[in-house]
């Protein structure tokens, strides 16, 4: 009796050789550039929340941006246009005052509503005149039973001190609200939480922290969320976040975008320049509690 395998094996030696060429021809039509997508943070949010619309995979070509309220490209629903170069935005009719573009292309929406909830769509258009658009989605909820939310006033949140940063400043990322009960915090650079861009993870059960190479000689985490940062550069702006580690199952986090600017750069509008603002009260009393409860340093190998 003939083998069933043999006769298989002898008569696809043909077709194994086609599949084989378009399996080639395939790899050779895969487009050579990542598709541009958006993430919201969180995908559904709670009234009261800050969403991000985290766009990954920008061009580098890229000149101009707009974000639109909706699905359609028209002038009434555009949010803002945002110019790469100088990192400067105009405002357009649909922008309620919550919205920030960031230089990344993505989008900043603080206190969101159930009315915000929906689609919004990204038109870049690059310095070959090339245009392309991409649409996100995000809902809002009010609070449910099961997924209680703080009150605002109470909501974990992040503050920079100074306000304004410039290159070589030493700067404290100022966390309020932290919840108690809790296993411990980490921190990324970025939105997402993986281990590659972790800056640093805090245990409260064995009172240590963990930190990433990076930031080995210029980092400082205190019990309570906040982090000092020391001689910062333009390398170090961007999206920051901190996520905490709970004892049940509900994780909150807090985001927020680290601008630095070049040294002796004059602040826009009414801001002061960075040797003139001072500190309130209630700042340097979180300062001295920070640099009371340092913790125990372990570093990453």
């Amino acid at each position: 009796m003939m083998n069933s395998d043999a006769l298989s094996c002898k008569d696809c030696t043909s077709w194994q050789g086609l599949l084989l060429t378009v399996s080639i021809l395939t790899c050779w039509l895969l487009p050579t550039t990542a598709q541009i997508t958006i993430e919201s943070v969180p995908p559904i949010a709670v009234e009261g929340d800050n969403v991000l619309l985290f766009v990954q995979n920008l061009p580098e070509n890229v000149q101009t941006l707009s974000w639109y309220r909706g699905g359609k490209l028209l002038k009434m629903f555009e949010i803002a246009r945002h110019v790469i170069a100088t990192n400067s935005s105009v405002m357009g009719p649909a922008h309620s005052g919550r919205e920030t573009v960031l230089n990344n292309g993505s989008l900043m929406i603080k206190n969101v509503t159930r009315k915000v909830s929906g689609y919004y769509t990204l038109q870049i258009l690059d310095t070959t005149s090339r245009r392309e658009i991409t649409r996100a989605e995000f809902f809002v909820q009010s609070p449910i039973l099961g997924f209680r939310k703080r009150p605002t006033s109470s909501q974990l949140k992040i503050e920079f001190v100074p306000s304004r940063i410039e290159e070589n400043d030493d700067i404290l990322m100022l966390v309020y609200n932290l919840p108690e009960n809790l296993q411990g915090f980490v921190w990324h650079k970025g939105v997402l939480p993986v281990d590659h861009f972790k800056i640093a993870s805090h245990s409260f059960l064995t009172n240590s922290t963990m930190m990433g190479h990076t930031y080995l000689d210029r980092l400082t985490v205190c019990s309570d969320g906040s982090l000092v940062l020391s001689k910062v550069s333009q390398e170090d702006t961007g999206l920051y976040s901190l996520r905490t580690i709970p004892v049940g199952l509900i994780s909150e986090s807090a985001i927020v975008y680290l601008k630095v600017n070049k040294h002796g750069r004059q602040a826009s509008g009414n801001q002061q320049p960075p040797h003139q603002q001072r500190m309130s009260k209630k700042q340097i009393q979180k300062l001295d509690m920070c640099f009371s409860s340092v913790s125990v340093t372990i570093y990453y190998n």
